[in-house]
């Protein structure tokens, strides 16, 4: 069996980048689903899961096992993380732009910009969903995490020819799904 959330929690406070990689993948459906039920923008989701293992590996020293449990620790954070978005984003919403004569100001080319922008989002997270979980993993570990496919290889505990394999035949996909040409 692997290790406690306490040990984990005690090795990430002393820097160890597997114990928190460990702890990622441990929680990371838990705190995601969490945060894309309350903000219903994927992207901004996305970014607030994001915020939470970064505050984790930041202030793993800070945990306390008798106060609470690792899951609700973590929980508090996420619920923190995203209430702070979502009162961010309702004040960035509430913000118009005055011209010179005091009328509001749209900018439809921004707007255009923005629905297509959330639109080839949503149609890649779609996609994306549709993978194999295998091919999901790898992409997510080189183009989320920021791993290379040796050290993806590594944690997944495959050879890096595989690694790579689901890599490449993850993007293909991708790029049929979402119709980009590749290259």
């Amino acid at each position: 069996m692997g290790d406690t959330d306490q040990e984990l929690l005690t090795r990430i406070a002393a820097g160890d980048q597997d114990a928190m990689m460990a702890f990622y993948d441990r929680y990371f459906g838990l705190v995601a689903g969490y945060c894309r039920k309350l903000i219903h923008d994927r992207m901004q989701a996305d970014e607030v899961i994001q915020d939470v293992f970064w505050q984790v590996w930041k202030t793993a020293c800070l945990y306390d096992a008798g106060r609470a449990s690792a899951t609700v620790w973590l929980m508090t954070i996420a619920r923190s993380r995203a209430i702070d978005r979502l009162r961010r984003l309702a004040k960035e919403t509430a913000t118009v732009e005055w011209d010179a004569a005091g009328e509001a100001v749209t900018s439809s080319n921004n707007v255009e910009q923005a629905v297509v922008a959330r639109s080839a989002q949503d149609a890649l997270y779609d996609a994306l969903d549709q993978l194999p979980d295998a091919q999901k993993a790898m992409i997510a570990a080189v183009y989320i995490r920021g791993q290379t496919a040796e050290q993806a290889a590594r944690r997944q505990q495959i050879p890096v020819g595989t690694a790579k394999t689901r890599l490449r035949l993850g993007l293909e996909k991708l790029r049929r799904m979402v119709g980009v040409d590749a290259y």
